[in-house]
């Protein structure tokens, strides 16, 4: 059997050779390029994904530190408010007396004037208040021709309606220029709170 004999030169064929390389080549850097751009492609692709991300926890970081900011100028506010409020109550309670009922002084003295027995002089009435319940508390000074008379005033001033706690001080008797008697008496005794004596301020 006769082998098929080559009659291209061995320079040609040399030459052939040399081109297959060189494509094979080329179409290797060709790939080889490819695969570099889609690789360059993916990871700008995953960098612009990460920026994006980055961005949003930034925004999220920056409306958290403007929240926290809100939160602490309304928790500010919230302690001035507090703090005014505070001052009001303790205003208020420092003028609530004055908002209370008044006693009416002018039907005191009416009444005491009217029920003066016979044989009492007052000479003098001071008043002072009373530690812890707002009350007043009267003083009265006179003269009395007798003991009796003095009783009088006492059991009148007890059944007036309008004082309370009376009680007598002393009793003390003296002479006069003309040799009369007459009683020095002190009597103390506490206002009532009723409507009939106080009014609105």
């Amino acid at each position: 059997m006769i082998k098929g004999i080559n009659l291209i030169p061995d320079d040609i064929q040399r030459q052939w050779r040399i081109q297959g390389i060189r494509k094979s080549l080329s179409a290797v850097a060709v790939v080889y390029l490819v695969i570099l751009s889609l690789v360059f492609i993916n990871q700008r692709l995953a960098i612009s994904e990460k920026k994006a991300e980055a961005a949003g926890i930034l925004t999220q970081r920056d409306a958290l530190i403007s929240k926290s900011s809100q939160y602490s100028e309304l928790s500010t506010k919230l302690r001035g408010i507090q703090q005014a409020e505070a001052e009001l109550k303790r205003r208020l309670s420092l003028t609530s007396d004055l908002s209370d009922k008044r006693i009416s002084w002018s039907a005191i003295l009416k009444k005491l004037s009217n029920d003066i027995p016979s044989g009492v002089w007052l000479k003098s009435l001071s008043t002072s208040d009373i530690q812890g319940s707002g009350g007043k508390k009267i003083r009265v000074l006179g003269n009395s021709s007798s003991n009796r008379a003095i009783a009088d005033f006492i059991f009148t001033l007890e059944n007036s309606g309008y004082f309370q706690d009376v009680s007598l001080s002393y009793s003390q008797k003296k002479e006069i220029a003309n040799k009369s008697l007459v009683y020095d008496f002190e009597v103390y005794m506490t206002v009532k709170r009723t409507d009939e004596i106080m009014y609105e301020w």
